[in-house]
Parts: C-alpha cells; structure tokens; sequence
C-alpha cells in the first residue's frame, strides 16, 4: 500500500494551516458540513453523498449530520457527520460518505477532524479511501475532543470515502472539516511543519470546550 499515513496527533493542529507556502496545492474538496440543517439519516450535500448499503434500513442514507437543533453537542463547530447513524444496530459497516466528485489519478492529501464516539461506546475504525488504497484511522472514544488528521494517497483516483467500518450501534466516529489538495508535501516541509505547531494544537485544546457524554433515545 502506497498510501501514508502524515499526521495523526493532537498536539498538531496546525496541519491545516500547512499548504499555503510549504508546497504548491489546490483544493480539489472541502466541506465542513455547514450548508444544510443538522438531521438523522442525513442524504449529504452537494460535496458528500451518504451511501444507504452500510446500514441499510429500508435505503436509508447511513449517516447523521449533529449540529444544531440534533445532538449539537456532539457537533465540533456548527455541524459534524456522525459516520454511524440512526440506522439500527449490528450492522457491518456501519456507515459511508462519499465524494460526489470522483478524482483523476495522482497524488493527494485528505485533511480533516475526527472524534472517537462521545457516549460511553467502544473504538470504532473508520476506513479512509481513495480507489482502491485505504488508510484505517482508530480514534479514541470519549477523548472529549477532535483530532486533526493529514492523510497521503499516491498514484490514486476515485471517490474519497469515510466508512465507519461498525459494528452499527448509532454511536459513530464524527467527522469534520474535510479538506483535499493535490500534491503531496516535500519531505524537507515535513519537518517544518512538526517543529512550529505543537504549541498551536495545545492551544486549540485549551480553548475547545469539553463535550458532555449523552446517550441518543
């Protein structure tokens, strides 16, 4: 597998703010889940599609978009995907969005936040592809937190797709701000980068609120 995992820390929070200046990009996909109204069962938006098979009550999308006015306490700033929706228990996977924009081949790197469960429910992975290369990414559930994640995929084309990989108890990894470039960072930025933004993670942590622990009726 050519796919490389980055960055996988919390005390790297200023991953997003790399690409500007570090190595040339454009942003091919981004979504932080904010153009419609948080619901369960959740279609997508224009930029992700909730696929029905995982899950699969009746058809129905996998997925829950929590913000305000459904589990806003789950939600990071607005509106978060709950990769496990209120889509029954038991089944495998659990859940799937996916990019309704299908990418040509080549080299890209995938950004985005991700929380473990917040309701007293077990680790779920949650499966980050493109074609036909994965990455599996295992948050921890109840850290009361999101991580900041950087992905690398070489050689790659296709959809990008977050599937929580179950089993389903509507208690789902929550995603976040999902951002797309292509191009991969120079391995002299690599160091750059680690160098300057552990003191701007511990600082967004400190101002994060913690989130309450509930469980969905």
């Amino acid at each position: 597998m050519r796919a490389r995992l980055l960055l996988a820390a919390c005390g790297i929070a200023g991953a997003f703010a790399f690409g500007s200046g570090a190595f040339a990009a454009t942003v091919v996909i981004s979504d932080n889940f904010g153009s419609t109204g948080a619901e369960g069962n959740w279609p997508g938006d224009g930029t992700f599609t909730s696929i029905p098979p995982p899950g699969n009550v009746s058809g129905e999308p996998s997925v829950d978009l929590v913000g305000p006015g459904f589990y806003d306490n789950l939600a990071y700033s607005g509106n978060s995907v709950d990769l496990d929706g209120s889509t029954g228990t038991g089944n495998i996977p659990a859940g799937e969005l996916q990019s309704v924009t299908s990418l040509s081949t080549g080299d890209y790197t995938v950004k985005f936040l991700l929380a473990g469960n917040m309701r007293n429910s077990p680790d779920q992975t949650v499966a980050v592809s493109i074609g036909g290369e994965t990455i599996d990414v295992t948050p921890t559930s109840n850290a009361q937190g999101y991580t900041p994640y950087e992905l690398i995929f070489t050689n790659v084309s296709g959809p990008v797709e977050f599937t929580d990989l179950g089993p389903s108890n509507q208690q789902g990894d929550l995603l976040d701000n999902v951002s797309v470039t292509t191009g991969v960072p120079e391995p002299a930025s690599w160091a750059m980068l680690l160098m300057g933004m552990a003191a701007v993670g511990a600082g967004l942590r400190l101002r994060r609120e913690p989130t309450r622990a509930i469980a969905r009726s």
